[in-house]
């Protein structure tokens, strides 16, 4: 089978696909996965790197050296960001599962079914882009005059959209991983859904919390 067929497969019968993966792991097929969404992710930083500019009040003038390296920071910890999520988010699924009585084994039979519950989150990437792409560029003023200078920003449609939408493709995500425990591990379903819903959770909690502090809730 091909690795278009398998995530044809994982998109549309997860159940069937992902205990065909957990059979037969291919931690290539995963990394790549990961590092598709490692790179929207990317791009999406880097637009909204150049059209978003922040100053400083007091420092009005920032050396061009300095806003190539915060550029650059930015982009290299979104490109690292997804492959360190995915190492940290597995093991701590593997280590939950092995305490709920699973049997499956880390690598690479569960980061390469776990790589492949990452595809719905490279439509998020690329909602991003879409989405960072057609954003005004502005300029915004943080000082003490200033507060709600970035509640602005996370406030504005654009960004909205794109956190609801994350939060949507990542609910896609954990039915995909809820199969990916179940066929990796032989555990119930009752206990597969309450550890393949911990990422979900704290995503939703950390989506209110943004939201309290945008005053939308």
């Amino acid at each position: 089978m091909s690795f278009i067929e398998k995530i044809m497969g994982t998109i549309t019968d997860p159940n069937n696909e992902t205990k065909k993966i957990a059979r037969q792991p291919m931690i290539e097929e995963a990394f790549l996965i990961v590092g598709i969404y490692a790179v929207l992710v990317a791009i999406a930083a880097y637009i909204q790197s150049y059209k978003i500019t922040f100053i400083i009040e007091g420092l009005d003038i920032i050396p061009s050296s300095m806003q190539s390296l915060m550029a650059i920071s930015t982009i290299i910890f979104a490109l690292v960001g997804p492959f360190l999520i995915w190492f940290l988010v597995t093991g701590v699924i593997h280590l939950l599962s092995m305490a709920a009585g699973g049997e499956g084994k880390f690598y690479p039979q569960m980061m390469t079914v776990a790589g492949y519950s990452m595809l719905p989150l490279t439509l998020a990437g690329i909602i991003s882009i879409g989405l960072f792409s057609v954003v005004e560029p502005q300029t915004i003023i943080i000082s003490p005059t200033n507060p709600t200078a970035m509640k602005d920003i996370y406030s504005s449609p654009p960004f909205i959209i794109s956190e609801i939408a994350g939060i949507l493709l990542q609910a896609w995500s954990t039915i995909i991983l809820f199969f990916c425990i179940r066929n990796a591990h032989k555990l119930s379903s009752n206990t597969c859904a309450i550890i393949a819903s911990i990422p979900l959770t704290f995503s939703l909690i950390s989506l209110l919390l943004t939201f309290r502090g945008i005053g939308l809730i």
